[in-house]
């Protein structure tokens, strides 16, 4: 279903469809088309508690770039057909892996050259269910990008990081569901999701559904490029979170990069996205793509 037709600053045009739920519910997939067809597709998945009109900015630089973009919203966080997360209305880690599904053939229907092969760029939160989803659907992505994603592991935060998660996830059981803009963290989210979160960080190890399902091997084994992103003072994704990424993937043949210059954060890149476009552009392994005109990423160091 075509729900409208919204106009960027760059004077393209960008789609927005209707992907609907089997529970009855919908997200909403916007799509900016590059002028090449064949150029790669991007999926952007929003990180936890983030209206995915947070990503404008995003969208705009990489169309401009030459690529195929898609944003879906986050389930519960839609602007139109979604539900808000309480008693009557739950869910975790499993449905939202199921909505990136859902958004990656729609992509598929909607650019031809991208089906069953997408780029999926994941922040935070964003990154991890990319990572299931991933594991569990292989033939269906080209590569990664995580821009500030990590593994929540408490090892690499601290000791208060574990009682606070912890916390988290029991605030979520007894409310009916996390009430993140009243704790600053995150928006209202659900239980379960909440319960998932806190059990990985706690464990390293994700695990979700009914009967629960435990995905590091797949993870361990999967083997797809991709490209980590990691900001200079970013306290919700430190560096040793970010390359706990790689150690709990080592299938992945990871290019890294840091960016380190003023005005981004864990938040703030998407809003002056330059610095992670450029990197994008760097890693996409069509060398046919690449274009020798490409800035060099200012502040940050990369390795492959």
């Amino acid at each position: 279903m075509t729900l409208g037709i919204l106009t960027s600053n760059i004077g393209r045009v960008s789609e927005t469809y209707a992907v609907e739920r089997a529970e009855g519910t919908s997200f909403t997939l916007t799509v900016a088309r590059a002028a090449d067809p064949e150029a790669p597709t991007l999926l952007i998945v929003p990180a936890m508690g983030m209206p995915a009109g947070y990503y404008d900015k995003l969208i705009v630089a990489l169309v401009q770039a030459g690529l195929n973009v898609g944003r879906m919203e986050q389930r519960g966080h839609e602007e139109v057909g979604g539900k808000t997360a309480g008693w009557s209305y739950d869910f975790g880690y499993a449905d939202l892996v199921d909505d990136i599904d859902a958004a990656v053939d729609r992509l598929g229907e909607l650019i031809p050259a991208s089906a069953g092969a997408a780029y999926i760029v994941g922040h935070s939160l964003g990154g991890q269910t990319t990572s299931a989803y991933a594991a569990l659907n292989p033939g269906k992505v080209a590569g990664l990008v995580y821009v500030a994603s990590q593994t929540p592991y408490w090892r690499n935060y601290g000791p208060g990081f574990l009682v606070a998660s912890q916390a988290m996830g029991l605030i979520g059981q007894v409310v009916g569901h996390f009430p993140g803009k009243q704790l600053k963290f995150a928006g209202r989210e659900a239980r379960t999701l909440m319960r998932e979160w806190s059990r990985y960080a706690r464990t390293g190890r994700l695990r979700f559904g009914r009967p629960k399902r435990d995905v590091a091997s797949l993870m361990r084994e999967l083997e797809k490029p991709a490209l980590i992103v990691s900001i200079e003072g970013d306290w919700l994704a430190p560096s040793s979170t970010v390359d706990e990424i790689h150690r709990r993937m080592p299938g992945l043949d990871v290019s890294r990069v840091h960016l380190d210059e003023d005005g981004i954060d864990h938040f703030k890149w998407a809003r002056r996205p330059d610095s992670t476009v450029a990197a994008i552009l760097d890693w996409l392994p069509s060398a046919d793509f690449r274009q020798s005109t490409t800035p060099a990423v200012e502040g940050s160091t990369a390795g492959r």
